[in-house]
């Protein structure tokens, strides 16, 4: 089973393969959920799983899903999320969100940083954040290996799996067919 491919830490205590056949999962708090074809709301989604797209005020799509389910199973698989923003004294939490995206996946590219006619409310100019200038890049393959003690052979199938799920494009971003069909889901 797929889910049983990763880590789980509940309590401090980690679940056995045999535990995760007896999980029961609930769908909850739906409270801005919408129609495909009618957003109602510019946000959207809780803010550790708020996709890109949601965070800069652009349009958006089922695409956000996918970026979400993709915090979610880093989530899962390490116990910690993947996005944690917070506000400091002179950046917002939006602000703290779009420098970790950053530090993450790497620069923004100009034409989505600059698509939305009040980027200045981010960016003083392309791929420069308006009041954080301190970035510390890191890699997922570094954060899977070194803090969460991954071995190698498990970094990369996950990381292959991971990374398309946060294509900063949302129409290049993997869709849900493709992400049900990653080896990383099928592997023994």
């Amino acid at each position: 089973d797929a889910i049983s491919l990763c880590s789980f830490h509940l309590g401090g205590d980690r679940l056995e393969e045999s535990d995760l056949m007896s999980i029961e999962v609930k769908i909850a708090d739906l409270g801005s959920a919408c129609w495909t074809y009618k957003p109602f709301s510019k946000e959207i989604q809780t803010q550790p799983y708020r996709a890109l797209e949601v965070l800069l005020g652009l349009d958006y799509s089922t695409p956000v899903d996918i970026w979400s389910t993709g915090c979610l199973a880093f989530e899962m698989a390490t116990g910690e999320r993947l996005f944690d923003p917070q506000p400091g004294k002179y950046f917002s939490r939006d602000d703290d969100h779009v420098a970790r995206i950053i530090e993450l996946l790497g620069r923004i590219p100009p034409q989505i940083a600059f698509s939305w006619n009040k980027s200045t409310k981010f960016f003083s100019r392309p791929g420069a954040l308006l009041r954080l200038s301190r970035l510390c890049p890191r890699s997922l393959h570094s954060i899977l290996a070194d803090r969460h003690n991954w071995a190698k052979h498990e970094v990369a199938p996950f990381t292959s799996f991971l990374l398309p799920a946060l294509h900063y494009a949302p129409e290049r971003r993997a869709t849900a067919a493709q992400c049900l069909h990653h080896a990383w889901l099928s592997a023994p």
